[in-house]
């Protein structure tokens, strides 16, 4: 299978497959394929083998984005690291390519309570602020916009209780509104 990584920013083509002795792993097509192994210690704490190389790493899904993790290495300072699989960025493109014309949705990214709506339908809103605070675990999570728009409709209240994936606020595109 293979993957595109997206590590602070930098793009890697990376292939996964299933060698002779295992899992192997290539990083770049003029890349040689290398054994690869991931144990895990009790989560989320995994050892990482590639070829003769080692490291210790802590690997925490991000709560905002499913292909997201957050990696830690002893040392170092945590990385942002996404891996999309070609069927996603597939999707994602396909999105994108609608995203100008339509309207676009955000979810909750997991269950919670909503806690405070700090938007309205017919504001402006621009990329990164804050639509509204959703408490899970007993954490409140800021949800902010993914892109700037104007809010078509909200979908919740405080204190409504939302499961992952629910609507929670949709919006146009800022070229969209403007028409």
């Amino acid at each position: 299978m293979r993957y595109t990584v997206d590590v602070e920013g930098e793009r890697y083509e990376v292939e996964v497959r299933e060698g002779a002795a295992g899992l192997e792993v290539r990083v770049g097509e003029e890349g040689e394929f290398q054994p690869a192994r991931l144990s895990g210690a009790p989560a989320p704490l995994y050892q990482l083998e590639c070829g003769t190389r080692r490291a210790a790493l802590r690997i925490v899904p991000d709560p905002y984005e499913p292909n997201a993790l957050h990696i830690a290495h002893p040392g170092r300072l945590p990385l942002e690291v996404s891996a999309l699989d070609q069927r996603t960025l597939a999707a994602q493109a396909g999105r994108a390519a609608s995203k100008a014309s339509g309207p676009s949705l955000t979810r909750s990214p997991m269950p919670g309570v909503i806690v405070e709506v700090r938007v309205e339908p017919g504001q402006e809103v621009a990329k990164g602020d804050i639509l509204l605070i959703l408490e899970a675990m007993k954490m409140q999570n800021e949800i902010r916009a993914a892109d700037a728009g104007v809010v078509s409709a909200v979908h919740v209240a405080a204190h409504d209780t939302v499961g992952g994936g629910d609507k929670l606020v949709e919006f146009a595109p800022a070229a969209a509104a403007e028409e």
